[in-house]
């Protein structure tokens, strides 16, 4: 056992040394950090120079980094540091699951290698995903809970609208009036506000807010605000179409969840009700019939 700890103890520590050089070489070659330094020198020219000779691979990466980036920005991870962070935790659990995984299986079955190899090659997978599995849990409790919130946002931006607010004043208004009962929705609505005042248009913001969240109602209340901007159009009464069909939309999705819910009773009532339904109807019976099946027989 400390002979495998030690081992364990010596992999751990090389794999996180190996790991922060190449993180700090990675830095060094991201292409945002290049082009903020060489702007910081002076001159687009240098920093187009410097972009040019940036390699395909680090392009890709930094792709890659920024849909992470907005997955974790769904979920309310929007710090600059959450993709690093993300993936450290993947990698750490990773080790840790594995380790612990290796150790216990070490301790039942001391004599079998095979099993010990197979247990840690499935606790790191497991402890890999469990970050993953965190983070799409909370996307999707967010979604739920800000698209429950879209209707009553939309029913709140026709009356501010008709009162005589602007859009901004009527954002900032629902914003702060929501805090404690729509707080996912609130939270957003201020960083749309915080986008406008930087100098972003209407339209970047609420694609951004749409982005940020993955809600189709707000993605189709982003698309309508920009139409209505380009077309001249009443906004009040486009927010009224709109709330009227997120209104029918979610009617819709309470009945299929009604409609559902009937399937979804069948595997407790099998699994769980009528066994226990089926001793108390049939076992006075089957004792009755083995009693007299008894006296018949002797």
């Amino acid at each position: 056992m400390i002979i495998y700890l030690i081992a364990a103890l010596v992999f751990v520590a090389s794999f996180l040394i190996l790991f922060a050089i190449f993180y700090g070489l990675s830095r060094r070659k991201d292409p945002v950090m290049v082009r903020a330094k060489n702007l910081e020198k002076g001159g687009e020219a240098q920093a187009g120079k410097a972009k040019s000779v940036l390699p395909l691979k680090a392009d890709r990466g930094a792709e890659q980094d920024r849909g992470t980036r907005v997955w974790l920005a769904q979920a309310g991870y929007r710090e600059p540091q959450s993709v690093s962070n993300y993936y450290g935790a993947r990698l750490l659990l990773a080790l840790l699951f594995g380790i612990v995984v290796v150790f216990s299986t070490i301790y039942l079955h001391p004599q079998s290698q095979q099993i010990v190899i197979l247990a840690g090659i499935i606790g790191v997978f497991i402890g890999a995903y469990v970050p993953k599995f965190w983070v799409t849990r909370r996307i999707n409790w967010k979604k739920e809970e800000v698209r429950r919130s879209v209707p009553n946002l939309l029913d709140l931006m026709v009356v501010c609208v008709e009162a005589g607010l602007s859009l901004h004043a009527t954002i900032q208004r629902i914003a702060d009036e929501s805090k404690n009962t729509h707080r996912a929705l609130s939270e957003e609505l201020q960083l749309v506000n915080r986008e406008i005042l930087i100098g972003k248009t209407r339209g970047e913001a609420f694609r951004n807010l749409a982005r940020r969240t993955g809600v189709e109602e707000l993605r189709s209340l982003s698309a309508m605000l920009i139409q209505a901007d380009k077309l001249g159009v009443s906004i009040a009464d486009s927010l009224r179409v709109l709330a009227d069909s997120v209104r029918t939309k979610r009617a819709q999705r309470a009945e299929e969840a009604a409609h559902k819910l009937a399937v979804k009773l069948v595997f407790p009532l099998v699994l769980f009700i009528f066994p226990e339904l089926l001793v108390i109807l049939v076992g006075p019976a089957l004792i009755s019939i083995t009693k007299a099946l008894r006296d018949m027989a002797g």
